[in-house]
């Protein structure tokens, strides 16, 4: 997956003729992203004797990012305002592992041959407060929810005879699952600058939450310049999901990687 949320900035002001965004006004602005992320994640498929399989990828699968959207929203009066994100990603035809079926682990000498793809999307919604603001940068407190849906399909054609015997499963065949998960979550976001003239900033964002998911977090750290109309900012964002249960889909997500914005305000 994808996917997918990096951070929108509200600019300070870079020059007289730019409006104070604290001004008691409305402002807002919009900022469509590019993010490449890699994807680690722990998913499991229902066989139908009613069995598991759990597979597991790496984050080498950037070059199969299928497809993506990005696009980000913030509207402010004054100290309130609201947040928003929304991220929707889709990777193919990815190589992956399986680690047990069955609950048998499945041995390093198996041959596979094992192919997956996962998609989904992501929104992020919260209300923000403005904590602190001054020349060198502000912070926004934001408090709302985020969203996952995910998909996946599994295709695997290889032959297994270890683990004491045959496992619970065709030589070939095709699984595919989905998840709907919620949480709740808090964090801050902002930038901060050491230089007089407050073109360049150095914008981050932080969120933790819990929910349908034991736990979920999101980090975004990097470096912005900021014109008069908006900004542009290369950023590293990380976002985690894990669930415990093992019932569950997936188990464990991870998605990072850079991202670029371009921010217009208005």
């Amino acid at each position: 997956m994808s996917a997918a949320i990096a951070v929108s900035f509200v600019v300070r002001p870079a020059n007289a003729d730019t409006p104070d965004p604290w001004d008691g006004n409305w402002h807002g602005s919009i900022t469509p992203y590019a993010w490449l992320p890699g994807v680690k994640a722990t998913t499991r498929f229902s066989l139908p004797s009613g069995s598991q399989v759990v597979t597991k990828s790496n984050k080498d699968i950037l070059n199969n990012l299928s497809g993506a959207f990005m696009l980000e929203g913030i509207l402010r009066k004054g100290r309130w305002g609201l947040y928003g994100d929304v991220d929707w990603v889709d990777f193919t035809n990815q190589k992956g592992r399986i680690t047990s079926i069955g609950g048998d682990r499945i041995g390093a000498g198996a041959d596979l041959n094992t192919r997956w793809g996962l998609k989904g999307g992501m929104v992020t919604l919260a209300g923000l407060y403005t904590i602190g603001h001054s020349s060198q940068g502000y912070v926004d407190l934001l408090l709302g929810m985020r969203y996952l849906w995910t998909k996946g399909n599994l295709n695997w054609n290889f032959g297994l005879t270890g683990n004491g015997g045959r496992v619970d499963i065709q030589d070939s065949g095709h699984l595919h699952n989905q998840m709907h998960v919620t949480d709740a979550i808090i964090g801050v976001r902002g930038h901060w600058t050491p230089f007089p003239d407050r073109h360049w900033y150095m914008p981050y964002y932080i969120d933790v939450g819990t929910g349908d998911s034991d736990s979920t977090y999101q980090l975004t750290a990097g470096v912005g310049y900021a014109f008069h109309w908006g900004d542009i900012a290369l950023v590293y964002r990380q976002i985690k999901y894990r669930q415990d249960d093992n019932s569950k889909f997936l188990r464990d997500i991870e998605l990072d990687g850079p991202a670029i914005n371009f921010t217009w305000n208005f």
